[in-house]
């Protein structure tokens, strides 16, 4: 926790849904994420989205509409192993990210420095007079000591970089600059499948956006962690549900290696014990019966039914599939898709045909889904890069 004049302590905010930062408990509709106000005293505020869209991800963090990504390659012939256990994630941003502005009162008016100097939410803060910025209390710190001064940002928006100066004012007894940034997120999804050919697994099925400027997080470091749930919120009308749950080891199960619009990737520690199953095509999924996978508790993973309802057959990366639940014992206990479930395993046939991605607010026994050969497309990719990279590095040592 930062302090400032060696004596005081950082002031903070909860968010509302029942957030308990000692025992890194939290509720799985909020994406958690550190924010911090640019103040000598270095604010800390934790912040939920103001509005829910008509529909939402099924999962601790919130999308927004991406660009498509581009083609990956088919999916060679190869079995994964379906998993639907929910894990937790910690991520770790590359730079941080301008979340959101706001004016600042001065004796002399009122005024945002950094929307005077062009910056935006969504982008990101590399350096700072040429330094990188590790974290938001670094940066808090380092814009308490300027007393005033200019500071010159290296800015990433998009796929371009540029630099940007702010002049920090005093109002309010601090020295600001307007902006609340973000270093890191963490929330619970599910894990979708493990690859035992490459080491790979796949979750969410849909990336880790920040709330506030709605774009993915661009992935700096990041880990899969054991959770332990401990309770569910129905979903209702308007009022998605949610799982519960509490980090439940300091341990990571792995290595967080991409986060994208089509899900999260990384490498797990120990291969998980299952049975390998077949991938279905993307054409080759059809309206009708399947069987979701999923935890809702402590039992672990069991098998749900539910439909299929439409299959959208486009050239879009996500929300391919229109499902809905029926499975008598899982709208029992949950009314249906609840945040926690993205990323859980759907079954047609015996076989992988997709994942939980989405619930409908509007009727909870309905959501979204993602067809499987996509996430494994990309999760090979990714594999493939991960190992030439490596291959990189050992000739270099050996140079």
């Amino acid at each position: 926790m930062a302090k400032t004049s060696d004596q005081e302590t950082e002031k903070t905010r909860a968010p509302r849904g029942g957030f308990c930062g000692a025992l890194h408990t939290f509720a799985m509709s909020v994406g958690i994420t550190a924010v911090c106000m640019l103040l000598t005293i270095g604010v800390l505020g934790l912040e939920e989205p103001a509005t829910q869209a008509a529909v939402q991800e099924a999962a601790a963090f919130n999308t927004a509409s991406q660009t498509p990504a581009q083609p990956m390659p088919a999916a060679e012939s190869g079995q994964v192993i379906p998993m639907g256990e929910a894990f937790g994630i910690k991520l770790f941003t590359d730079g941080v990210i301008v979340a959101s502005l706001s004016d600042i009162y001065t004796t002399s008016g009122v005024c945002c420095p950094a929307a005077k100097a062009g910056l935006r939410p969504g982008d990101y803060l590399i350096r700072a007079d040429g330094m990188d910025i590790q974290s938001n209390a670094a940066l808090a710190a380092y814009i308490g000591r300027s007393q005033g001064g200019d500071v010159t940002f290296l800015v990433r928006r998009g796929d371009k970089e540029f630099e940007t100066t702010v002049t920090p004012v005093f109002g309010e007894g601090a020295f600001r600059t307007g902006m609340w940034v973000r270093d890191s997120a963490a929330g619970v999804g599910t894990l979708t499948f493990y690859d035992p050919d490459t080491g790979m697994f796949a979750g969410l099925g849909h990336g880790i956006c920040d709330s506030d400027a709605g774009s993915i997080m661009a992935l700096k470091t990041g880990e899969p962690a054991g959770i332990t749930l401990c309770g569910i919120v129905r979903g209702l009308p308007e009022k998605p549900g949610q799982l519960r749950g509490y980090f439940s080891s300091d341990e990571p199960m792995g290595e967080l290696l991409a986060n994208n619009e089509t899900g999260v990737y990384g490498k797990l520690s120990e291969a998980p014990e299952g049975t390998p199953i077949d991938v279905l095509a993307r054409e080759d999924v059809k309206a009708g019966p399947v069987e979701i996978l999923a935890s809702i508790d402590e039992t672990g993973p069991h098998a749900y039914a539910a439909e299929i309802e439409k299959v959208n057959n486009t050239d879009q990366p996500t929300k391919n599939l229109v499902i809905r639940v029926t499975d008598p014992r899982l709208l029992e206990a949950t009314g249906g898709i609840v945040q926690g479930m993205s990323g859980a395993p759907i079954l047609q046939n015996g076989k992988l045909c997709g994942a939980v991605t989405h619930v409908f607010t509007d009727d909870p026994t309905m959501g979204y889904g993602i067809f499987a050969q996509t996430m494994v497309e990309q999760s090979r990719a990714l594999s493939q890069e991960s190992s030439a990279g490596a291959i990189i590095e050992e000739n270099q040592d050996a140079a």
